[in-house]
């Protein structure tokens, strides 16, 4: 799986979970809501309604984490069709509430994350269709 370019998906997919994370913090802060400490952010992140669409990129990475470490070693069809499932979770849904649509709107206003989906798009590029 040295030449699939799921480990590097999933690397990418972490770090843009730190960033939106951050940036659901920020505006969670701006509020007028104090995060106390690190162990307050994990409890918001796991129980708090604002965090919840969040959950579904962390639920995915922890997919591509548990498969990435199955025995035998994952098959080239299946890494894509995780790598699929990513995609579709940050490129696909237009109902209210849904990862995609939210991402998409935070998006358009920030930098950092559309440096982060360009690069998560150079891996989906490397997959077939």
């Amino acid at each position: 799986m040295t030449d699939h370019p799921l480990p590097a998906l999933r690397h990418e997919l972490l770090r843009l979970h730190k960033l939106l994370m951050n940036a659901e913090r920020a505006a969670y802060e701006a509020e007028g809501n104090e995060v106390r400490s690190p162990m307050h952010l994990l409890q918001l992140l796991t129980e708090h309604e604002r965090f919840a669409w969040l959950r579904q990129l962390s639920q995915r990475v922890v997919m591509l984490d548990e498969a990435m470490e199955e025995k035998p070693p994952l098959s080239r069809e299946r890494a894509d069709a995780l790598a699929r499932a990513a995609r579709h979770l940050l490129m696909a849904g237009e109902e209210p509430g849904c990862f995609a649509r939210r991402y998409a709107a935070l998006r358009e206003h920030d930098a950092g994350l559309r440096a982060a989906q360009a690069e998560i798009e150079k891996l989906f590029s490397l997959l077939p269709e």
